[in-house]
């Protein structure tokens, strides 16, 4: 609980900045381009972020990585804060929590849609504005296929599931035959 209290904390602070400044859109690209690099990198990333190595050898690094990248000066010293108090190995976290609250703050919201077989543009469009309707904000939609569906759609919006997958409709059959016998 105190780890996420701690990337919440971060990712408000950060997103209050950017929201005085009008950067906000452009920190959550930096961040998530961040995170996404150290966590690809293997060995550098993990050097990065164990207390085991001297902080003058990781502090070097990660200012190298941010000279590269060309990063804000807000981001890069914001990173650096985390680099600092010992956070940096929760810089994915801060990245996705950030990303998650500016999205509120423009009134968006991120569903993910996954069918058996693909969909044409208008059932697509169909879902998206019934999602909209439900939740009140601005869907973006990443559509997905998975033939193990059998049959029928499964809609994720935010912490919802909705599950019209033939697939589960026959585990809960399959369920309910067990409890019969």
């Amino acid at each position: 609980m105190k780890n996420q209290t701690v990337v919440n904390r971060y990712a408000r602070a950060l997103l209050g900045l950017g929201l005085a400044d009008g950067q906000f859109e452009r920190y959550g690209l930096e961040l998530k381009e961040l995170a996404g690099a150290l966590s690809a990198s293997g060995e550098e990333g993990k050097t990065l972020v164990s207390p085991s190595y001297p902080p003058g050898i990781r502090r070097k690094m990660l200012e190298l990585i941010l000279a590269r990248a060309a990063f804000s000066p807000m981001v890069t010293n914001f990173v650096q804060l985390l680099l600092d108090k010992g956070h940096l190995g929760r810089l994915g976290e801060v990245a996705a929590t950030y990303n998650a609250l500016s999205d509120a703050e423009k009134g968006l919201i991120r569903a993910k849609l996954t069918s058996a077989s693909p969909l044409n543009e208008a059932a697509i469009g169909a879902v998206k504005n019934s999602l909209s309707r439900f939740s009140g904000r601005q869907v973006e939609l990443t559509v997905d296929q998975d033939p193990g569906l059998i049959g029928g759609v499964v809609a994720r919006l935010g912490d919802l599931i909705i599950d019209g997958s033939v697939r589960t409709q026959l585990v809960r059959l399959a369920a309910s035959l067990e409890r019969l016998n």
